[in-house]
């Protein structure tokens, strides 16, 4: 699974958490600051945070790093990149082209950019995530080829949709027959907006959305690599060396110029006003946000959660909420919106931590009048700091020394089988199989680290040993399909030789 699925699949399921039933809220605001304080005693640092409370700000805090080089601290003016978030906005520029009435939701695409090589998926598939268009970051990582392989390239819609157009993939399913998050989609809705206005996306959004809403410290940005003199308070992604001790930046991505799914850099009191006039209905009118916000419905009549760039609580006699969480590079983002009550938070981080989770269900927690959770520490963190300054026998040590410390750490297999794969990738090869051999000897039961330590075996060249650990895998549990594909893979590929 690539990195961007993972954080695409986390950013989901926290979308979906929040949308819950809330309890009757009885926050004391010194809550707040407190669970901050907790989580900064943890070594964790919460990022960029504000809570309203029926209309007013109730909390807000500023902790973390805004830069690497030269080291900045976060402000509450520092500008995010929203990642994913920036989908709502998208969805506002088609709700405003309707409301002028220069198009339909159920429109063709074809119909308005006729190289779109589709052709029965409307608008409204597109803004629905039903549309069954694949994935374009999967596509430029198979078929695109830098002509200078000396250069860093940024690309942008026009370069993605040419490979698009040209490679024409297969649709992950016809339109309508199922929901499946689509990055592809929401691009494509940029330049629908593009060719309808006339205008760059760019202008588009500051005239119809930022400017009118006074939200003069958000934009979609022209990416750059280094620093921009015309946005000092631009945030840097970064994110914790493996060692647990250097810094390393995460904030470039081949594709961080598309426009449509992300780009936009926006702050935390902007962000605000975004809420704000989506309740007050001062960015647009209530029909408008009633279809913005009514759940898709498939072919077969099933409703999804998700609207026009929102994850919607659809469950009857509840507070409406509406939410969306982002993920790219070094940043997660996550904006929650309690519509009938007026209430909610924005979140805004830039370190790639592991424990946005439990901030964002901290918050959550506290403003609906519950006790919040302080994550436990991790042990494979320990374990990959002992690895680092001594040597994999230290870190193995480091496990069975606090794995039975329930209650202050966390040993699981899902956690130790990570390390795993983060020690491949920084090559550290011997020591990801000794650390994926242990997972099988404290989880012998459990399939999914067969495949895992297959997947290292593989790598060092042991392909009897890997095909070996693939069939075990598939043979205790025959829904890890992934085993088994493999296991037949390998063995053909043995066969051969």
């Amino acid at each position: 699974m690539t990195f961007l699925k993972q954080i695409t699949l986390v950013c989901i399921i926290m979308a979906c958490f929040f949308s819950c039933k809330k309890d009757e809220k009885q926050t004391d605001i010194n809550t707040y600051a407190t669970f901050v304080n907790d989580m900064h005693n943890r070594g964790i640092a919460t990022g960029n945070i504000l809570v309203y409370e029926e209309g007013k700000i109730v909390y807000q805090n500023s902790n973390g790093l805004r830069s690497l080089n030269p080291k900045d601290s976060l402000t509450l003016n520092s500008q995010f990149r929203m990642a994913s978030v920036s989908k709502q906005f998208t969805g506002m520029s088609i709700m405003k082209l309707k409301e002028a009435n220069k198009l339909d939701y159920d429109q063709k695409v074809n119909e308005i950019l006729p190289e779109f090589p589709y052709d029965n998926i409307t608008i409204r598939h597109l803004l629905n995530h039903i549309s069954g268009l694949a994935d374009y970051e999967g596509l430029i990582d198979e078929y695109w080829k830098p002509e200078d392989s000396t250069k860093t390239y940024i690309l942008g819609n026009d370069e993605i949709i040419k490979e698009f157009h040209k490679e024409s993939p297969a649709l992950n399913f016809q339109p309508g027959e199922k929901w499946e998050y689509s990055n592809t989609g929401y691009l494509y809705l940029a330049s629908i907006v593009e060719k309808i206005s006339g205008q760059h996306f760019r202008e588009f959004l500051k005239e119809n959305i930022f400017d009118p809403l006074e939200m003069t410290n958000t934009v979609l940005y022209k990416y750059q690599i280094d620093a921009d003199p015309n946005m000092p308070n631009r945030v840097f992604g970064y994110r914790v060396a493996l060692n647990q001790v250097d810094l390393v930046a995460n904030d470039y991505n081949i594709v961080n110029d598309v426009r449509g799914d992300g780009g936009i850099y926006s702050t935390l009191e902007d962000l605000y006003k975004w809420n704000q006039a989506l309740v007050n209905h001062t960015i647009i009118s209530k029909d408008y946000l009633e279809d913005a916000w009514t759940p898709a419905k498939l072919n077969n009549g099933e409703l999804t959660d998700y609207g026009f760039g929102w994850f919607i609580d659809s469950e009857e006699n509840e507070p409406r909420i509406v939410n969306h969480s982002g993920g790219w590079v070094g940043f997660v983002t996550f904006l929650h919106n309690e519509v009938d009550t007026n209430s909610g938070f924005v979140f805004l981080s830039n370190n790639t931590s592991n424990n946005v989770g439990f901030i964002l269900k901290g918050f959550d927690d506290i403003l609906n009048g519950k006790p919040y959770d302080i994550p436990k520490y991790q042990v494979s963190i320990g374990m990959a700091k002992k690895i680092y300054a001594e040597d994999v026998d230290a870190g193995i040590a480091y496990y069975h020394e606090f794995k039975t410390d329930t209650t202050n750490y966390d040993a699981s297999e899902a956690s130790i089988n990570g390390l795993g794969y983060q020690l491949m990738r920084e090559d550290h090869l011997n020591d990801a199989l000794r650390v994926f051999k242990l997972n099988i000897n404290e989880h012998p039961n459990s399939a999914n680290p067969y495949d895992s330590y297959g997947d290292a075996l593989l790598i060092k060249g042991d392909s009897i040993n890997a095909l070996e650990n693939f069939k075990h895998c598939f043979k205790m549990d025959s829904t890890l399909t992934y085993a088994n594909d493999k296991a037949i893979q390998l063995e053909a590929a043995l066969k051969l030789k």
